[in-house]
């Protein structure tokens, strides 16, 4: 051991420890010893333990299964909590006693292996310091994000100390109350402002439930910024939203500014349901949904072995879980290129294509991760946490590092963008093209007949449903109308009762290509302002073609709401007729000059974002400031743009470029970019590429960094690289579904049809065979070429 004693890397705060799982596959102390190395904190398992040295042997042994709420004759805690594995949040239905065994191993030069017991007075004192430290650190980015999920945190808010209350003798009664607005009648979800102790309604939901928006309005009017909704004050305190921290939050002095309107806090009970029991209660009350997709009542047989590995949920994963298994067990080209990649051995941890590959190739070879169920041991998983993967997709994304639910496209296209930085760096894995196609718009200037053909290259392809083509569309009309009348009256609706829109996939495709008129189109053929005819097809059709169904819109009022819709999906499709190949014959191309109308923000990435939750102004800057490359780049571009004081004022837009003109470089971003250390050269290159956004140029040189001193090459038609394609007839392979009010919230599962042409229902770590699989209700389409 004398020999090895040296090797020991010193512990510091900043050290990454990787002990929950091997790091070349997903062995847990559960399936067998995990031994983490003292030079470089990596776990092993006892297949991929290899090197001389001293380790950290941990085993854990599953004891007896504790009782749960379900088991007891106590009646079931009540959930006051949206988490998991918390007090007030849902239990954990499987949860047993462990019993945590170490011990020191030793793997000599010459082969010899000794294992001795964790605190024998024979090992020396760095050694057992570095083992007792191994064992209190946290692992790395994984602290509790197997069994937790806390939520929303809310935090203090800043006006708590600061508040300025009016002496305006205001003396607020135990109840009943009435919103302050005389001609409002609400009595329910009441706020009453710590400024001055008025009380007005809440927010209008997007179903016509809620208030009428009149508290939000007197903020509007006042900027008194804090209120408390009534009925949720108890001696623990009470629902605070700050309008201007645009959240709800913790008023550390709410027991003094109740008092302040002759409220004793201490002698409140609750009388009404606060924010989280109404987000509890809404994320319950999706029976239909769950019954239909998970396929309720029908006894499915589960599969398992190579194909049918599970993914375990570690907190809101379904998201993940679901895009990776389509991925993976569909697109060929993206499992072959990475089963044959070689990740530098320093970085397995955390390169993504390491990780990548260790999940494609135990899909593909699960062994003992994909059993009978009916042969598990207690405590063991059948699946595995792709926890470093998860890690490594994560790194610095605000949303993806985070335990919330998130919206599985915009994790695919997060991962796509991934994928195609991996093949930057290493060309030999490409394979993101299997996706990709062009998009190609056709303007036609209705003043001189002349046109215009702009092409972008997409990876999925976003349909809206016409609701106003369902085939039952008056039936529809004539229940939202019923169901309009019920929820007044105030009467319990039946779920068999619900009539829900039935729309014809095709149906969307006719929307997606139909023609749109342009208005204020400033023609360069004839230097006036007039109309145009937009339509939009496909110019190349990929190997693989990922759609995506609106199913997510916003109301009149800018509320956010998801479609009551059926879809006629068809298993085999033929796209022939959306193929658009350019300038035909005849057709006079429009010449160079302002040749479109200023860009407006794209209505599909403003209804995302505020489906997040963003303001209707922010979200417009977003997906104008980032040329409506997405959801995603917009999304960052509003958590960077958070403390701009004008984030939420109206967006100006400015006039459009001429098609001709070269782009201009800012000065200013020029040097903000060199203050980073980037040469002139560097900056310049890198904000011409990002349309001179500064904040995408500033990702962009990070992520090209191989690509900014390389001379810029001649454009021309030849250089531009080739993407597949093929005939335009396909067939259905797999599709993603959602079950909840919004994407924000909710579950994921996906159904794949495997080899042998079965329908497979992956919900994470169970996966079965479909019985019935509810492709009407899917969010997310994959078709493969035939």
């Amino acid at each position: 051991m004398e020999g090895l004693i040296s090797s020991i890397r010193p512990l510091t705060h900043s050290t990454k420890i990787y002990k929950d799982q091997c790091v070349f596959c997903f062995d847990t102390p559960v399936h067998g010893p995990l031994y983490v190395d003292f030079t470089n904190y990596w776990a092993y398992c006892s297949l991929h333990i290899s090197k001389p040295g001293i380790y950290l042997k941990h085993v854990r042994e599953v004891k007896e299964r504790k009782s749960t709420a379900d088991e007891s004759d106590d009646p079931p805690a009540k959930i006051t909590r949206l988490a998991i594995g918390v007090e007030g949040g849902f239990e954990d239905k499987d949860q047993f006693e462990y019993e945590d065994i170490y011990s020191i191993h030793i793997r000599g030069a010459d082969g010899t292996v000794q294992d001795i017991e964790f605190g024998s007075p024979s090992l020396p004192d760095i050694v057992t310091q570095t083992a007792n430290n191994v064992i209190a650190f946290s692992s790395a980015g994984q602290q509790d994000q197997n069994n937790q999920w806390e939520g929303e945190v809310r935090k203090n808010s800043k006006h708590s100390d600061t508040l300025v209350q009016l002496d305006n003798g205001v003396k607020v009664p135990p109840g009943p109350w009435k919103c302050s607005i005389p001609d409002c009648d609400k009595t329910d979800n009441l706020w009453m402002n710590l400024t001055c102790g008025s009380i007005f309604c809440g927010r209008k939901y997007f179903d016509g439930t809620g208030g009428n928006n009149h508290a939000v309005d007197y903020y509007d009017q006042t900027k008194y910024p804090l209120s408390v909704k009534l009925g949720t004050i108890t001696p623990q305190g009470g629902d605070v939203y700050s309008y201007d921290e645009d959240d709800m939050v913790i008023d550390t002095q709410l027991a003094k500014h109740l008092q302040h309107f002759g409220i004793d806090m201490m002698q409140c009970q609750q009388t009404d349901k606060t924010m989280n029991e109404l987000e509890i209660a809404a994320n319950m009350n999706f029976k239909f949904e769950c019954d239909n997709i998970l396929e309720s009542g029908v006894a499915l047989k589960p599969v398992f072995g190579p194909g049918y590995l599970g993914y375990v949920n570690m907190g809101n994963t379904c998201y993940m879980n679901s895009v990776l298994q389509v991925l993976i067990n569909c697109v060929g080209k993206i499992s072959n290129k990475y089963l044959a990649h070689s990740a530098p051995s320093a970085e397995i941890p955390t390169d993504f294509g390491a990780q990548f590959k260790n999940l494609i190739h135990y899909t593909q070879n699960p062994g003992k991760y994909s059993v009978d169920p009916d042969g598990l041991k207690p405590g063991q998983e059948n699946g595995v946490r792709p926890a470093l993967l998860k890690s490594i997709v994560g790194k610095g994304h605000p949303e993806f590092s985070s335990t919330r639910q998130q919206d599985a496209h915009e994790y695919l296209l997060h991962i796509i963008s991934i994928l195609e930085k991996e093949e930057r760096k290493t060309p030999s894995l490409a394979c993101s093209d299997d996706l990709c196609f062009e998009v190609e718009d056709r303007i036609q200037c209705n003043a001189s007949q002349k046109v215009l053909y702009k092409s972008r290259k997409d990876y999925c392809l976003s349909l809206p449903i016409p609701l106003d083509k369902a085939s039952n569309f008056a039936a529809a009309q004539a229940w939202e109308t019923r169901k309009s009348e019920l929820e007044a009256a105030g009467e319990k609706i039946k779920a068999e009762d619900y009539v829900k829109y039935k729309v014809s996939l095709m149906d969307c495709f006719a929307t997606f290509s139909a023609a749109e008129i342009i208005q204020d189109f400033l023609s360069p053929a004839t230097n006036q302002k007039g109309t145009a005819s937009k339509t939009t097809g496909l110019k190349t059709f990929p190997n693989y073609l990922m759609l995506q169904a609106r199913r997510f819109t916003l109301t009149a009022n800018w509320q956010p709401k998801k479609l009551d819709v059926l879809l006629d999906v068809p298993e085999e499709i033929d796209l022939e007729h959306l193929r658009s190949s350019g300038l035909k014959p005849g057709e006079v191309e429009l010449p160079a000059g302002p040749t479109e109308a200023p860009l407006e923000p794209d209505p599909t990435i403003v209804e995302s974002l505020m489906g997040m939750g963003f303001g209707f102004e922010a979200c417009r800057k977003a997906a104008y400031h980032t040329k409506n490359a997405g959801p995603e780049q917009a999304m960052e571009w509003i958590f960077g743009h958070m403390d701009d004081p004008d984030l939420n004022s109206p967006l100006v837009i400015e006039p459009p470029k001429t098609a001709s003109s070269e782009p201009t470089v800012s000065q200013d971003d020029v040097q903000m970019l060199c203050a980073m250390g980037f040469t002139p050269k560097q900056a310049t290159k890198a904000l011409k590429k990002c349309d001179n956004n500064l904040e995408r140029a500033a990702d962009w040189i990070f992520s090209h960094a191989d690509e900014l001193d390389q001379d810029e090459p001649e454009s021309s038609p030849s250089t531009a690289p080739s993407l597949p394609d093929g005939s335009g007839r396909y067939r259905l392979r797999a599709f993603i579904s959602h079950m909840g009010s919004s994407t924000a919230c909710g579950h994921y599962v996906c159904h794949i049809r495997d080899k042998e042409g079965r329908w497979v229902l992956y919900n994470d770590e169970k996966v079965a065979l479909s019985v019935t699989p509810p492709k009407d209700m899917a969010y997310m389409y994959l078709y493969e070429r035939m």
